[in-house]
């Protein structure tokens, strides 16, 4: 017990000197935040960009203004929470991404602040092997947000106000479209690189969903298994491939269980 109270109080001497640390068995520094690009990215006072770890926020272009679904609200929400602030880093088994930014956890006032993005809706799940080290906390977040439809989650709803809402029936005449497609996944399969989701047995003259499998880190469960027999929502644009309509499903914030 002594000792692992001298070694917390050493860990917070040297986080009051601003140095680097260690923090659950990682190295680990504290900086201070002073600009938020969007919801999953910062940079600190001394010009390193961070990319937060193991979550996915939605895009913004700023040459174009273009905001992706919720992702105002997740830059504000991590405005409110980061900027001006100091926080420590946490880092996984890689450091830097291909763009040179920080990979990190953020910790504020004592909480994963990546894991709360996820608990409220903010981002989607982003594991990106080897750093997975919280990968099970994060998808138990990731299902809690999206059961309860709590903010990226509730897109589908709000979008279909907007958009057409049709049968996979429909599909054809909606070549190219942005729409919301409603029925039940009746039939899937899985290969060694998608997912398909079926509105039909006659898949491969009807609609199906394709979900390749390089994204599936985005997702907390095996969608094959969890969309079968299921009534569904999807959103999606209408495409062609080898003549049958198809929507590649990206993200699981496109997809919608109906109760």
């Amino acid at each position: 017990m002594l000792k692992k109270s001298f070694t917390a109080l050493m860990a917070l001497i040297v986080i009051l000197g601003g140095s680097y640390f260690y923090f659950n068995g990682q190295q680990a520094a504290e900086v201070y935040i002073e600009r938020v690009i969007d919801g999953d990215t910062v940079e600190t006072a001394a010009g390193d960009s961070i990319r937060l770890l193991g979550v996915d926020t939605p895009e913004i272009d700023w040459e174009n203004n273009n905001y992706e679904f919720y992702a105002s609200e997740a830059r504000d929400f991590t405005v409110k929470h980061l900027k001006d602030q100091n926080v420590v880093l946490e880092y996984d088994k890689e450091r830097k991404d291909q763009y040179g930014r920080i990979l990190a956890y953020i910790y504020q006032d004592g909480q994963n602040f990546n894991q709360k993005l996820l608990q409220n809706g903010y981002a989607t799940l982003m594991i990106v092997e080897p750093n997975d080290k919280y990968e099970s906390e994060f998808k138990a977040a990731a299902a809690a947000a999206r059961e309860s439809r709590s903010g990226i989650w509730s897109q589908v709803l709000e979008l279909e106000k907007s958009l057409p809402v049709i049968s996979f029936e429909q599909a054809e005449l909606f070549r190219g479209q942005r729409v919301i497609v409603e029925g039940q996944i009746v039939n899937t399969a899985v290969t060694d690189s998608v997912n398909y989701l079926n509105f039909s047995e006659n898949y491969q003259e009807t609609l199906s969903l394709v979900i390749f499998n390089r994204n599936l880190n985005k997702f907390d469960y095996q969608p094959a298994e969890y969309f079968l027999n299921k009534k569904i929502k999807v959103l999606g644009q209408i495409e062609f491939y080898q003549g049958s309509p198809q929507i590649i499903v990206d993200d699981p914030h496109d997809l919608l269980i109906i109760d």
